[in-house]
């Protein structure tokens, strides 16, 4: 007991010093955008992996299969070597004595513990907590059912303030070394709509007649499509989209086709549009040459298109995953407004 004692003094301690540098400029997060570290103990992580699971780590046959976010575990007294890690979570019981406990309780101020613990759906979550580019999550429970509750009924909540700060990551990232202002606004121009280009996509294919413009760059290969098409009224939007995605990897790029057996189609939100997420694998049909694509199908009404957006990605050996992240941050700036740089 005199030994637990003194690692949960230790640890509020070591937290304490952690807090203090806070209130100095935050260096940048660090580690992997796809890892989570977890502070969790054993009975807590078996009820709470399979919910985590569900949404962040959710698998995409890349091929081979690849998580979005891996899990990775460590002892309650790593914290602060772990501190500016760039995803951060903590499940916990407070009624449970462990060595994450006083951890939590060094925290958070006890009136943000007493809030959370009042509301059934109650967690903590926080941007920029430790480091600059940090996502923090606290989920506090009183029992290993309302442990496994908060967390059910807030996955979707936490994985998307997850994703918000990776994008947030991502674009600082692939815009790092410059991006090609004229060449957007060229499509702005001609096209009514805004994409931020990275410094090193080359134009592959721009084609008024066929609604299709194309981009692409080697090493590892990657295509960025955009096409459209004018929306027929009599016909449901989900359904007009499926026959663009087909078009599009028919007609359009005439050199590829979708796997159906591993296409995968989900409804959502792009900015504040209502969208369709597909994602599968894409077929060459002259080599033997796939690998994964994501593409984003929305109805804007502006200019009264419905829009597909694409990205394509051949990186044999290579984790894909990561460059998935980076297309659909690209495909993410589609705008009909022109971007202003700062």
């Amino acid at each position: 007991m005199e030994l637990r004692m003194f690692k949960a003094i230790f640890t509020v301690l070591t937290i304490f010093l952690i807090l203090q540098s806070c209130e100095r400029p935050k260096e940048k997060a660090i580690g992997y955008d796809h890892v989570i570290t977890v502070i969790c103990d054993d009975e807590n992580w078996e009820v709470c992996e399979p919910i985590l699971t569900e949404t962040l780590g959710k698998i995409y046959k890349t091929p081979p299969a690849e998580p979005l976010y891996t899990f990775q575990r460590i002892n309650a007294e790593d914290l602060n070597l772990n501190s500016k890690n760039k995803n951060l979570m903590i499940l916990t019981r407070l009624e449970s004595y462990s060595d994450v406990t006083p951890q939590v309780q060094a925290m958070l101020p006890d009136s943000t513990i007493q809030r959370i613990r009042k509301n059934a759906r109650g967690y903590y979550y926080r941007e920029d907590a430790y480091a600059q580019g940090q996502a923090l999550i606290i989920v506090v429970g009183k029992s290993l059912a309302d442990l496994r509750n908060r967390l059910k009924v807030n996955q979707d909540q936490i994985f998307d303030f997850v994703e918000r700060i990776m994008y947030k990551r991502n674009t600082a990232f692939v815009y790092r070394s410059g991006e090609q202002f004229d060449l957007a606004e060229s499509y702005f121009e001609q096209y009514g709509y805004y994409l931020r280009m990275m410094h090193d996509y080359v134009e592959i294919e721009n084609n008024s007649k066929t609604k299709l413009v194309w981009l692409g760059r080697d090493f590892p290969y990657r295509w960025l499509t955009v096409s459209w098409e004018t929306p027929n009224d009599s016909t449901e939007l989900e359904v007009q989209l499926d026959d663009l995605l087909k078009n599009t990897f028919t007609s359009k790029l005439d050199s590829v086709k979708i796997n159906e057996d591993f296409l995968i189609v989900e409804p959502m939100w792009f900015k504040e549009y209502s969208a369709y997420k597909y994602y599968g694998l894409w077929e060459s049909k002259e080599e033997i040459k796939g690998g994964p694509f994501v593409a984003y199908g929305f109805y804007e009404p502006i200019k009264d298109r419905i829009y597909l957006l694409t990205g394509i990605i051949h990186a044999p050996h290579k984790e894909k995953i990561p460059y998935i992240r980076q297309m659909e941050t690209i495909i993410r700036t589609f705008d009909t407004k022109l971007f202003e740089p700062e």
